[in-house]
């Protein structure tokens, strides 16, 4: 396990940053996956989203809509993402 680590990286040409392969194993960062950034303060915070975790989202959203999404016209995609998150 790693207690903690450094790596030097340089940002692309619009500021994109690319995650190195052996930290994004590491995390479970897969190709085509998904993962979740949240600002700190004066930092970024990166994890994989799990189908697990939309699900529990998905159950939470229901639960405080009645458990009954279909009304609220949600559907998978950008806006749940936008609820979710």
């Amino acid at each position: 396990m790693w207690e903690e680590v450094r790596i030097k990286i340089k940002l692309g040409e619009k500021g994109q940053l690319v995650v190195p392969k052996v930290v994004r194993e590491h995390i479970g960062l897969h190709e085509k996956g998904y993962a979740i950034i949240e600002v700190k303060e004066n930092h970024l915070e990166i994890r994989p989203l799990t189908k697990e975790d939309i699900v529990k989202e998905w159950r939470e959203i229901a639960k405080k809509h009645g458990g009954d999404l279909s009304r609220m016209k949600f559907v998978y995609g950008d806006r749940l993402y936008e609820e979710v998150f």
